[in-house]
């Protein structure tokens, strides 16, 4: 797929339905309505939560959510609309996001991923996320993650 026009903005409650949709088409345990909703109405200085949009529809179609404590920031969701991976934009999200914490005095960003997920790995790697751990049968379905760090 062609690399598309894309904006990056802060979440607003309205994108709920959309990023639900999202998170259903790519998790195979995903947060529910409410849990998003939840996130999505928490201050910005507990949490950053980002959406990117195709400029010509002004559909939602990725977005990425962190939370905060202290000076470190713990990722919880980075994901995009299956017709639009492949394109960059989770990288621009994760990137994005990135700046916007080291801006805020961030030290230090944490992940899981699924021991499975290659390319969410390759894309933190990419970034210079290393691996610390692996937490074994950390998912319901019980399957391991890696644990990643990342010092800004």
């Amino acid at each position: 797929m062609l690399k598309k026009n894309i904006k990056i903005r802060k979440v607003q409650i309205f994108d709920l339905g959309e990023i639900y949709e999202i998170e259903k088409e790519n998790f195979k345990v995903c947060w529910t309505k409410e849990f998003i909703q939840f996130n999505i109405q928490l201050f910005d200085h507990i949490r950053k939560f980002y959406v990117a949009t195709d400029a010509e529809t002004n559909k939602i179609v990725g977005y990425i959510i962190c939370w905060l404590s202290d000076k470190t920031a713990h990722i919880y969701n980075l994901a995009v609309k299956k017709e639009y991976q492949n394109c960059g934009i989770g990288s621009r999200l994760l990137e994005y996001l990135l700046e916007d914490l080291k801006k805020e005095g961030i030290k230090t960003v944490v992940l899981e991923v699924r021991k499975s997920n290659q390319k969410a790995i390759y894309l933190y790697k990419k970034f210079n996320f290393v691996e610390i751990d692996v937490l074994v049968k950390f998912y319901p379905d019980g399957e391991d993650a890696l644990y990643m760090i990342k010092d800004l």
